[in-house]
């Protein structure tokens, strides 16, 4: 049992069937509580993404951004000294980085408007099950380049 009361199945995140390895998919974490970010690191890996960094803070997330390229950043809404909508707004206005997809996660209710205004590809509120994150994962990584190619 993780802190907060998630409880992980280090079985398949989806249940049944074969376990898929989401090769050439990087992902990146922003949340400057280190438990949090260990917690979602933990969900994605169970969930066979192997290309997963973990940050703290916005700064530094938008600094790994311009040095390696990313498909993902799953953020934390309430960060200091940028949070989690501010980091989205500034990657999405960055023409370098702005294919980045972001989700915000969050502790606080009512807020999906503003995460849709700031340019977000995603919301998930906490407390939440692994299985749901792991399907907005898949469903932000993968409708996308379904409706590319």
């Amino acid at each position: 049992m993780w802190p907060g009361g998630w409880l992980l199945r280090s079985a398949s995140v989806r249940g049944g069937g074969s376990a898929v390895v989401h090769t050439g998919k990087r992902i990146l974490i922003v949340d400057d509580a280190r438990t949090m970010t260990n917690i979602v690191a933990q969900i994605l890996n169970d969930a066979n993404y192997s290309d997963v960094d973990c940050l703290y803070d916005g700064v530094s997330a938008l600094a790994a951004l311009r040095q390696k390229e990313y498909d993902l950043v799953i953020t934390d809404w309430q960060m200091q000294p940028i949070s989690g909508v501010e980091l989205t707004k500034l990657i999405k206005a960055d023409a370098q980085i702005s294919q980045v997809h972001v989700i915000l996660i969050t502790g606080l209710h009512g807020k999906e408007d503003e995460a849709w205004l700031s340019g977000a590809d995603g919301y998930i509120t906490k407390p939440f099950e692994p299985r749901d994150l792991v399907q907005k994962v898949e469903d932000v990584l993968f409708t996308v380049t379904r409706l590319v190619s």
